[in-house]
């Protein structure tokens, strides 16, 4: 066995983050802790490192984001010099293959919770998302590619966009890891046959790919509700794929929007600011105001969070102009923005900008104009509330609020509704001689403990 090469690469990153070993150790293993991992390296393996080790995976992939959040620009797995020799074999078929295979790769691994957990165990990798030519709309009213209305566009498949809704409506209500595997089997059986039948047939089916891109945004929105962010990104990157094939320009930018809400919930904010633009971008002309300001919406949390107050404040407006002019009617999650996304999405701006007064005004007005069965949404904004009031001082206000996420919590199966309610529980540490902040804490923890909601 041949000496192992001193890694250049990564001695070049430390020199460039201007990090001692120790430093890039402990940041791997605090941003580990946001994907579930518990991580314990020390200078000493980053010295083995540069020697010409390499961790296993997802280590190099966390590496990568590291650097990237430290010096501030994307920094790509390859740069680590940490890249595997070989994918896992279940890895190489979501990279290799048409995009029906790992479509069905995809869904394969969400019915297999080891395959599943494996996969998700596999940072995903990110390349710049490269903005695409868009395919010339399709002319025929009928035919081999599908039905389109009078603009060119692929004219919805109704059993498709039936499914659409309904898994949205239990998402919203209930959270990601409520019903997510029989979204999994519907698009493994029902979806896959019809797309591999059509291949068959050299057709392009736009309305079954349009159809099929919006579920599998959806499968990767429920899998990051769920504390599956890995497997949430692959998702993504499949529905960005089929979206490209079927020239939907509304499910293209409303995917990379949410892997820009994602790689920021992750403190990857290169992507975040780099996808955020490119989906502002790559909104065509036909996009519809609702898609645009939830567009804008985005990309004004992302500059908050950037410290870009101004630009965060002008897009906020952007969205705001954009939502009035929305039709608020359309049944389509992926062409409408609910009013009280819009407000949830601006108290979050506000917060991060730290106007915390506004932001429990936006808060607030969210709840009000949110439906009162749309659980995981008012699990969020209660326990921002209630966050955001203890920073006020307003603690009998702050322990209202969290006893009313409590109230919701108890029928939800959402990682991110767990994690909001925990994050409370750790704010009222200091109140631990206040009768009531006593014995919220308790029962967030008997709630979010192995008995509890998911």
């Amino acid at each position: 066995m041949g000496r192992r090469q001193p890694n250049r690469s990564l001695a070049a990153l430390l020199t460039e983050a201007d990090w001692t070993a120790g430093e890039l150790a402990r940041a791997v293993n605090a941003l580990g802790v946001r994907y579930g991992l518990r991580l314990r390296y020390d200078r000493t393996a980053i010295a083995h490192w540069l020697d010409g080790s390499r961790p296993r995976p997802p280590v190099p992939g966390l590496v990568a984001q590291a650097f990237g959040r430290r010096i501030g620009r994307v920094v790509h797995v390859g740069e680590t010099g940490l890249t595997p020799v070989a994918s896992p074999a279940h890895e190489t078929v979501l990279t290799t293959g048409d995009f029906i295979q790992r479509l069905s790769a995809l869904c394969r691994a969400d019915a297999d919770p080891a395959s599943r957990l494996a996969l998700n165990r596999q940072m995903f990798t990110a390349t710049d998302v490269r903005l695409p030519d868009w395919p010339a709309p399709v002319t025929p009213a009928t035919g081999p590619g599908g039905a389109t209305g009078g603009s060119g566009r692929p004219v919805d498949d109704p059993r498709l966009t039936d499914v659409v809704v309904i898994f949205t409506d239990l998402t919203e209500k209930y959270g990601g890891a409520h019903a997510r595997s029989a979204l999994g089997a519907y698009l493994a059986d029902d979806v896959r046959y019809r797309l591999l039948a059509a291949s068959h047939q050299d057709a392009q089916d736009f309305s079954l790919l349009g159809g099929s891109a919006r579920l599998t945004h959806l499968l990767g929105w429920m899998a990051v509700d769920a504390g599956l962010p890995n497997f949430g990104y692959h998702c993504y990157w499949s529905a960005l794929e089929q979206a490209h094939r079927a020239g939907e320009r509304n499910v293209f930018p409303l995917t990379l929007r949410a892997m820009s809400m994602l790689a920021l919930r992750l403190d990857d904010v290169p992507h975040a600011r780099q996808w955020a633009r490119s989906a502002l971008e790559g909104a065509g002309p036909t996009v519809p105001p609702a898609v645009l300001a939830r567009l804008y919406a985005g990309r004004a949390t992302v500059r908050a969070v950037d410290g870009e107050r101004r630009a965060a404040l002008d897009d906020l407006l952007a969205a705001e102009r954009h939502l009035e002019a929305a039709d608020q009617g359309d049944a389509d999650p992926f062409r409408r923005y609910p009013l009280a996304a819009f407000l949830h999405r601006r108290g979050e701006v506000l917060l991060a900008l730290g106007d915390r007064a506004e932001a429990v005004s936006a808060f607030r007005e969210s709840l009000a104009a949110r439906p009162p069965n749309h659980r995981i949404a008012r699990v969020l904004t209660h326990t921002h509330l209630s966050r955001t009031l203890l920073a006020l001082g307003e603690l009998e206000t702050a322990l209202d609020e969290c006893r009313q996420a409590l109230g919701h919590y108890e029928f939800t199966a959402s990682h991110r509704a767990t994690t909001a309610l925990t994050a409370v529980g750790r704010a009222l540490a200091p109140y631990r001689r206040h009768a009531g902040a006593r014995e919220l804490r308790a029962r967030i923890t008997e709630a979010t403990g192995p008995g509890g909601a998911r």
